[in-house]
C-alpha cells in the first residue's frame, strides 16, 4: 500500500507550522459556532458516552455537570470489517481501490476515495477510504484512520455533537498545518486528536 507523503504531521512540534488560511479560520469560527464543535468523553452513558464541547477537552472535570447527549461512535477496526459494509452511510461506499485494471463494471458501486472527500489528501488517488481504515503505523496514518472512523460516525448520527463539516475541518487544518486548534490558542497534534476522536468511540 502507498504510504502518504508531504504531510506537516510528520513534522516536529518545535518547527514552525504554517497557519490555517483565513478562510478555514472564518468558516471554523463562524459557521460552526452557533453548534459544539466536538465531544468529550467523561463517563459511560447507557452503553455510549456523555459530549460536551472540544474547548474542555483537557481541563473540564469528569465530574462537571453538562448536557446529557451522547456518543456511540464506532472505531476504525469496526467500520473496516466487511459484516459491517452495510452500515456506512450514504454517500460513502466501501471497498478497496486499486492502482492498475479495469475501473467497475456499469452500475456497480465506486468505492468512495478518500480524496474525494479530504482535502488535501497524501494518498495515491486510487485510495479508498477502507484502504486508509486498514493501514497500519503512526502518524500520519492513526490520524488519517481515526477520521475516516469519526466521518462515518458522524454521517451516521453516532456523535450528534461531532458534524461531517466539523470533521472535515479538523483534517484539513492536520494536513495542511501539522496541528488542529479546536478553540483559540489551543493545538493538537497528531496524538491529541487521536486521543479526542477515541473519546467519540466506546465502541
Amino acid at each position: 500500500m502507498a504510504e502518504p507523503t508531504n504531510i506537516p504531521g510528520n513534522s516536529q512540534r518545535g518547527e514552525a507550522q504554517p497557519q490555517p488560511s483565513g478562510s478555514r479560520r472564518r468558516l471554523l469560527q463562524g459557521g460552526l459556532a452557533a453548534t459544539p464543535l466536538l465531544t468529550l468523553v467523561s463517563r459511560p452513558v447507557l452503553g455510549a458516552t456523555r459530549c460536551v464541547s472540544a474547548s474542555g477537552f483537557h481541563s473540564m472535570p469528569a465530574s462537571r455537570p453538562g448536557p446529557e447527549q451522547s456518543c456511540s461512535g464506532r472505531s476504525p477496526g469496526y467500520w473496516k470489517q466487511s459484516q459491517h459494509f452495510p452500515a456506512w452511510p450514504a454517500p460513502y461506499v466501501p471497498g478497496r481501490g486499486q492502482s492498475e485494471g479495469p475501473p467497475p463494471a456499469p452500475g456497480e458501486p465506486v468505492p468512495t476515495r478518500f480524496n474525494a472527500v479530504f482535502s488535501p489528501s497524501p494518498f495515491e488517488g486510487w485510495m479508498t477510504l477502507l484502504d486508509v481504515l486498514e493501514a497500519g503505523g503512526g502518524p500520519p496514518l492513526d490520524v488519517a484512520r481515526h477520521i475516516v472512523a469519526a466521518l462515518l460516525n458522524a454521517a451516521s448520527g453516532l456523535t450528534p455533537v461531532l458534524d461531517v463539516t466539523a470533521v472535515l475541518i479538523m483534517w484539513e487544518e492536520f494536513a495542511t498545518a501539522g496541528y488542529f486548534e479546536p478553540t483559540a490558542g489551543v493545538k493538537w497534534y497528531h496524538e491529541e486528536i487521536v486521543d479526542y476522536l477515541l473519546s467519540t468511540m466506546p465502541s
